[in-house]
């Protein structure tokens, strides 16, 4: 690929390679299990164990969610940092 031709920002898919980010996706599909198995001890009637579902749900949605915005950041300052060799690689103001 020519260097002129190459996406300066992210990639669809490119977070999913990305080793840094796999953490914050382990998290988050862990909390979304632990939330559907906590709507099923809601349906059976095990609320005990359904609302501690439902917590370790949060907590794990929460961190991941965190780690993800966290990496995103960290990537974006990166980019930022990095000097372009042509003035037509300076983003636009924001």
């Amino acid at each position: 690929m020519p260097e002129e031709a190459q996406p300066v920002g992210p990639v669809a898919g490119e977070t999913l390679k990305d080793p840094a980010s796999w953490p914050g996706h382990t998290l988050i599909a862990a909390g979304l299990l632990a939330f559907a198995l906590s709507l099923t001890g809601f349906a059976v009637g095990r609320s005990g164990l359904a609302t501690a579902g439902v917590v370790i749900a949060v907590l794990a949605l929460s961190a991941g969610v965190g780690w993800l915005v966290a990496e995103h950041r960290r990537l974006r300052q990166r980019t930022i940092a990095i000097t372009p060799e042509r003035p037509e690689d300076v983003a636009p103001p924001e």
